[in-house]
């Protein structure tokens, strides 16, 4: 997350969404709410009315040809949000860049290396900016956890252990779209986890040695093309241990997210459905401060997800593109995750066969 100035953009700050499912919907109430920014045309492969777009939302341009919207409002788009499934993130937010719009694509940015080279080339010949959207990094006790680390008051980090456990069944799955599939979906550490990957490299910095790593599917066979569990040790570079361990496997609703911190002078639990409230905080000579609540999970029917941030994320991306002070996610901050869950995957020569078929 870095702080910089585009001035690229006056307000409002128009914008376009592609993907108008859960959170193509959630961009657009994000950025009606936000006063500073409009939406100006719509594109989803489903007719608008099966969409369950709101009154306003209707009466906006649409469109089925991402392609075709592009070229037809060149002067009145700023910003695209690109919300289509993750195997299609890399075409559509590189044809928005080369055809002069910003990009906001959702998490994971792309899935494969390929993909983020094609990117980083369409920012270059383009001057556009690709933003990512990472929003568990404005959660209250991510910030919190990010400015202790940061203080050196815990002194040298030993152990850090991540527990991701959550439930994705039929409710999720089926009728399947595009959720569970090997080339749109990517695998369970992509669309489910990615934000805690995520946020166990933003605190404790790149991964570095990966010791094992073990994948099973248990009782997603008829469901999904991959894995729902796994189990993955290793060495931070900073040459603390890490271990990750998650499951979309647990019965009939989330358990929680839990992350372990055992330093030279403290120990730290971070739990809840989506870290979001610090379940202990043990550090020499430190005063807890008070920490605020954050914002609920987002809500899909019969599952959870992570908080609702997505204002922050919008707010952030309007504010930098009018030239403002803001904290934004970039390009190379989104490629960071992808990089590591794509090391984690192709460490076990089954997932890495798996993933590349």
């Amino acid at each position: 997350m870095t702080k910089q100035q585009n001035n690229a953009c006056i307000k409002p700050v128009r914008f376009a969404i592609v993907g108008c499912g859960h959170i193509g919907k959630r961009h657009l109430e994000m950025i009606q709410k936000d006063g500073r920014g409009v939406v100006t045309a719509l594109c989803d492969v489903k007719d608008p009315l099966d969409l369950s777009l709101s009154e306003d939302a209707l009466s906006l341009p649409f469109y089925h040809d991402y392609r075709k919207m592009l070229s037809l409002h060149q002067g009145d788009i700023d910003i695209v949000s690109v919300c289509v499934p993750n195997g299609l993130h890399a075409d559509v937010g590189e044809a928005v860049l080369l055809s002069g719009f910003h990009a906001l694509i959702e998490k994971p940015v792309v899935l494969w290396d390929s993909e983020a080279t094609r990117l980083r080339e369409a920012e270059r010949k383009s001057g556009r900016r690709v933003y990512g959207v990472l929003q568990n990094r404005y959660t209250p006790s991510s910030v919190w956890l990010k400015s202790l680390i940061e203080s050196g008051k815990l002194g040298k980090i030993y152990h850090v252990r991540l527990d991701c456990l959550w439930n994705r069944d039929q409710r999720y799955y089926l009728p399947r779209q595009w959720h569970g599939d090997l080339h749109l979906d990517g695998g369970t550490l992509f669309t489910q986890y990615s934000h805690f990957v995520d946020l166990l490299t933003w605190w404790f910095g790149p991964v570095g040695q990966i010791e094992y790593a073990r994948y099973a599917n248990f009782n997603h066979s008829e469901m999904i093309d991959f894995e729902d569990s796994g189990d993955i040790c290793f060495t931070f570079n900073s040459e603390a241990k890490g271990v990750i361990h998650y499951s979309t496997a647990v019965f009939d609703h989330n358990m929680e997210i839990a992350l372990t911190v055992l330093a030279e002078n403290g120990a730290i639990k971070v739990g809840g459905p989506f870290l979001n409230r610090v379940e202990q905080c043990t550090v020499k000579d430190y005063v807890m401060p008070d920490v605020p609540a954050s914002r609920p999970g987002n809500q899909y029917g019969g599952y959870s997800g992570s908080a609702q941030n997505h204002h922050l994320v919008i707010g952030h991306v309007i504010s930098d593109l009018l030239g403002e002070e803001a904290e934004i996610i970039t390009l190379e901050d989104a490629l960071s995750v992808v990089h590591t869950i794509r090391s984690f995957y192709d460490f076990s020569p089954e997932m890495k066969s798996l993933l590349r078929k």
